[in-house]
């Protein structure tokens, strides 16, 4: 008996690169250890991880994480490791990103650097960057979402819920509609969004 394949998002509505670096900026730790590398340059991890509060070898982890993603730079020193909030200049996404988050670490307060995890756990999933490009194009119902971006009921409203708690999502009566969260970060991940980068 043959079983129907889930239904699965064209391959052209999806940014890998740009959800995958948005799921590394979801991490609580990882924006600590970012506010950590703004505030206190030149500290090597050991001293990145006391501050923030988690053991070293999960805090060199986690730079290494976030350097993946083309938002640190790291340099030797003797036997320890500097990361440096360089960008890297292969990765289109790095710079505008970091532009942003370093936008956000001066002008708010510590205690507010988990807005930056919940803006960007919006778009950390491949669904999610397929659902705001379509309401980016025009508002539309859920209904209207469902048979453009085919997935299970239940799965839209997780998805739905997640972006408008970022604030990328509006919602009047039954329609949907997109918005640029009042938020660096946001502004510059709705930017690359709209521009449709690939990287």
């Amino acid at each position: 008996m043959k079983t129907t394949p889930s239904p699965r998002l064209p391959v052209q509505t999806l940014n890998p690169t740009l959800w995958r670096t948005c799921r590394v900026l979801a991490g609580a730790n990882r924006i600590k250890l970012l506010r950590q590398v703004h505030d206190h340059p030149g500290q090597h991890v050991a001293a990145l991880a006391k501050a923030a509060g988690i053991g070293r070898p999960y805090a060199s982890q986690e730079m290494r994480r976030i350097q993946s993603r083309g938002l640190l730079r790291p340099v030797k020193r003797g036997i320890a490791v500097v990361y440096s909030p360089i960008p890297d200049p292969q990765v289109p996404t790095a710079a505008p990103l970091l532009k942003a988050i370093r936008a956000a670490l001066e002008s708010r307060p510590a205690e507010r650097d988990a807005d930056m995890a919940r803006i960007a756990a919006g778009l950390a999933h491949e669904r999610r960057i397929a659902l705001a490009r379509s309401l980016m194009q025009r508002p539309k119902t859920q209904a209207q979402l469902l048979a453009e971006c085919p997935m299970a009921p239940c799965s839209l409203q997780l998805h739905l819920r997640t972006l408008a708690k970022a604030g990328f999502v509006a919602t009047r009566g039954r329609v949907l509609s997109f918005q640029t969260p009042d938020h660096p970060l946001g502004q510059a991940l709705a930017k690359l969004l709209r521009q449709g980068v690939a990287r």
